[in-house]
Formats: structure tokens, C-alpha cells, sequence
């Protein structure tokens, strides 16, 4: 579970000093809504962009703080000494996502995996079937990454029908 903003102004209210002038007010409006809490997973960023950065109802601090709180060791400190700010979150998501959304890379690592394949064991069945999965799923993966690319080069609009031969 992700500790939002909205979230402590909720347990401070909640936890009710008595002294209402110290108690944050929540915003009503129709352009606010309740989020649920979403248990975010460890970054991935198709995911977290879906969720968080496309989100227009939430601010830049907030969409900054779930990017802290999604991230964990290198990726995290890639980010850890900038300031908390509206500016900043674009700074930060450009710099997770130039790092780690560069699809030569990422296709490299599943062809290292693949090359790494663990061992199946003569008449054991969950070990071939643990290859098999292991196989199947950077297979899928640079599947994926080959028709994102395809996809990318192949620009529909740029696509002339004038100069076709009869």
C-alpha cells in the first residue's frame, strides 16, 4: 500500500486533536476524486505510466511520490537527490525512462536469459516445464520488443497511395 498525501490529510483528520484550525482540510470538488489505494508494482513502465503518469487528476508532487515508492535500488538512486517538486517529476521520469526503456537493452538481457537456461532433470516434468516457461516467457518478451519497434518504424501516415503503379 502507497502512503499518499491524501492518505496522511485522512489519518491526521482522523486522529482528531481537537484543534480545527491545525486539522488539514481535505478539497471538495467534482475535479477531485478518491482514488483507490493501489498496490503498485515494483516499477514497470507501461504500467506506472497507465496509471500514474497519464492520471491528470493527480499533480506532478503526487505523481512523484508513487514513482519514489514504485522504484527500489539503482533506479530508485537514480532519482534520490532531486527536491520533491512539480518541475522535478518530469525530470525524473525522463531520466527512469531513458534508463530503463531502451528496448536494445532489454532485448539483450532476455537473449542473455535465454542463453542462461536452467536444467531440466531427466523424468522430472516440473523441471522441463520450468524451461519451457523460462523460454516461452523471453521468447514473448522479444517478440514484443521486435513488433514495438516494427510498429514504430512503420509510419501509416507517411504511406503515399498517389504514387502506386496501376
Amino acid at each position: 500500500m502507497i502512503d499518499t498525501p491524501q492518505s496522511r490529510n485522512s489519518s491526521l483528520r482522523s486522529s482528531g486533536s481537537g484543534n480545527s484550525s491545525h486539522t488539514p482540510r481535505s478539497h471538495t470538488s467534482s475535479k477531485h476524486i478518491k482514488l483507490p489505494t493501489i498496490a503498485l508494482p515494483t516499477f514497470e513502465g507501461d504500467t506506472f505510466e497507465a496509471l500514474i503518469v497519464n492520471n491528470t487528476t493527480l499533480s506532478n508532487v503526487q505523481k512523484f511520490h508513487y514513482l519514489i515508492a514504485s522504484l527500489k535500488n539503482e533506479a530508485k538512486d537514480l532519482i534520490s537527490n532531486l527536491q520533491i517538486t512539480n518541475e522535478n517529476f518530469l525530470v525524473a521520469w525522463q531520466l527512469v525512462t531513458q534508463r530503463y526503456n531502451n528496448k536494445r537493452l532489454i532485448a539483450m538481457m532476455h537473449a542473455k536469459h535465454l542463453c542462461q537456461m536452467p536444467q531440466a532433470r531427466k523424468g522430472d516434468a516440473s523441471s522441463l516445464l520450468q524451461v519451457i516457461n523460462h523460454v516461452s516467457s523471453h521468447m514473448n518478451a522479444l517478440t514484443s520488443i521486435i513488433f514495438e519497434c516494427a510498429c514504430a518504424r512503420f509510419n501509416v501516415e507517411s504511406f503515399d497511395v498517389s504514387h502506386t503503379r496501376p
